[in-house]
């Protein structure tokens, strides 16, 4: 695995720190594994790709998966953020999303879906689990289908009402999209 120069790399998303939770305490990171609390302090500073090389991509672990999916988001790279994030999402052996992970992970796999080539597959997988409502994830997801289609013209859009993926790819948000574990514990 190539590490990273210590330079900042070209992000879409860099947060900005207003935006980092104030709510933070040192127990917050004491719950945290030292890879997470590393990728953590990593992504605050908008480092994504350093934060991504310290994820091996050989874990089960579904957090340090989503951790990869969600670094990989956040760098505009939907397409390569489907596989960490399938499997930390779907059971392999129905492919059917597990019940039991976390709703963020879940909303993080149908973003990677939707902005990583396959739409369909991405609203559909939203509307699969229970809470989906709830999630500020799926309501920005939701809220980028609707301004998708309105992008289309009348024969994209009867293609797409016939399930059939129109030409138009949906534009992904200006801003960060994808949680991982330590915003979803920020905001409860």
């Amino acid at each position: 695995m190539t590490r990273v120069q210590n330079t900042k790399e070209q992000s879409r998303f860099t947060p900005n720190k207003d935006s980092l939770s104030s709510t933070e305490t040192n127990s917050d990171l004491v719950q945290l594994d030292p890879t997470q609390r590393s990728v953590k302090k990593l992504t605050d500073q908008g480092e994504y790709t350093r934060a991504l090389n310290l994820l091996s991509d050989h874990t089960t672990d579904t957090e340090l998966l989503n951790s990869r999916g969600v670094c990989l988001l956040r760098l505009g790279k939907f397409a390569a953020a489907i596989s960490p994030l399938r499997m930390a999402a779907l059971n392999l052996g129905t492919m059917q999303v597990h019940q039991h992970i976390g709703t963020h992970i879940k909303v993080n796999f149908a973003t990677a879906l939707f902005f990583g080539g396959f739409p369909a597959g991405g609203l559909s997988t939203l509307s699969e689990f229970e809470h989906a409502d709830d999630d500020p994830g799926a309501t920005i997801l939701r809220k980028q289908a609707r301004l998708w289609e309105q992008r289309m013209n009348l024969l994209q859009r009867l293609f797409w009402k016939l399930s059939l993926e129109p030409s138009v790819e949906p534009l992904p948000p200006e801003y960060p999209v994808g949680q991982f574990v330590w915003d979803v514990k920020a905001t409860k």
